[in-house]
């Protein structure tokens, strides 16, 4: 399931709007809301910004919220036909030339990309990075990386258990998984307000690796919007695989009738840690939500 923030300003741009809502879930900027403030939130929630409408009005109204490229909210533009879409900002490491591809299927549109590690197809580490989950320590070295890519110049990389190192940037493996279960309609504001009873944003930011939970929960839209805005993959599984893993877990036989396994948080977090990972944290409840915790200790990276 994805989540795109859309605002559109004709008629015709409705009719886009219309056309991604088939596949995507939108929330369309409500228009008691200003332009200034509804981009404002979307950029404090990390969610993907959509505007349908001309670049120069998505550049003005995005422009007082950019602050790095490894936080900024992705953002694409897409005419009012829909003939093109552009993402204009967090192209690797927030997602927006991925999902702008993504767009233009559904639109039968052309995707605009103009980042030149894309167009020439050769290594970014920032995509790199946010695929395997790694923590990048100097963003300022990101653009070394790719110059050298770029010139198709060989990259001096060292990898230990602890780190990778690509031409100097430094580049830690994010090991903590948060599986997480839930009552339906819980908000993202209840959600990450029991998380943050356990863990800081900042504490978050470097180590959280994903969030983790049952297929049926796959498209309950707080936990959707918690791991974009934690930037983490939001991984789920069916109540069969978590079955089938082994353990002694704190089970629920009420969850169970209703879901097909007793323990969703503690179960979703170690199968997804792997093998060798473990569990830091065992499950606690509140308010109809549960969490615990793990840690992946074996790190398999994908070039």
């Amino acid at each position: 399931m994805i989540i795109l923030r859309v605002v559109y300003f004709t008629d015709n741009g409705k009719k886009v709007a219309d056309k991604l809502s088939e596949k995507f879930y939108i929330e369309a900027k409500p228009q008691e809301v200003t332009l200034s403030d509804w981009t404002k939130d979307c950029f404090d929630m990390h969610l993907p910004v959509v505007f349908i409408g001309s670049t120069g009005i998505a550049v003005r109204a995005i422009a007082p919220f950019i602050t790095s490229k490894l936080k900024d909210s992705p953002v694409i533009v897409i005419d009012e036909l829909g003939q093109n879409v552009i993402p204009i900002l967090s192209g690797h490491y927030g997602g927006a030339n991925e999902l702008a591809r993504l767009l233009a299927t559904v639109l039968g549109a052309n995707p605009i990309i103009t980042t030149a590690t894309d167009i020439n197809n050769v290594f970014a580490v920032d995509v790199f990075a946010k695929k395997n989950g790694l923590l990048i320590t100097d963003k300022t070295l990101i653009k070394k990386v790719s110059a050298k890519a770029l010139k198709g110049e060989e990259l001096d990389i060292n990898q230990t258990d602890d780190e990778i190192i690509i031409e100097g940037l430094k580049l830690i493996p994010k090991r903590l998984i948060l599986g997480i279960g839930c009552k339906k309609g819980k908000t993202f504001e209840e959600l990450k307000a029991f998380v943050n009873s356990f863990y800081g944003d900042d504490e978050l930011e470097k180590s959280l690796y994903a969030i983790a939970s049952i297929d049926v929960k796959s498209e309950e839209v707080g936990l959707v919007k918690l791991a974009e805005f934690y930037g983490v993959p939001f991984v789920t599984f069916s109540s069969e695989e978590l079955e089938k893993v082994q353990g002694e877990f704190d089970e629920s036989s009420f969850v169970k009738d209703k879901v097909g396994t007793g323990n969703v948080c503690e179960r979703s977090a170690i199968l997804l840690a792997g093998d060798d990972g473990s569990i830091i944290r065992k499950k606690v409840a509140k308010d109809g939500v549960t969490l615990a915790a793990a840690m992946r200790n074996s790190v398999y990276l994908v070039w």
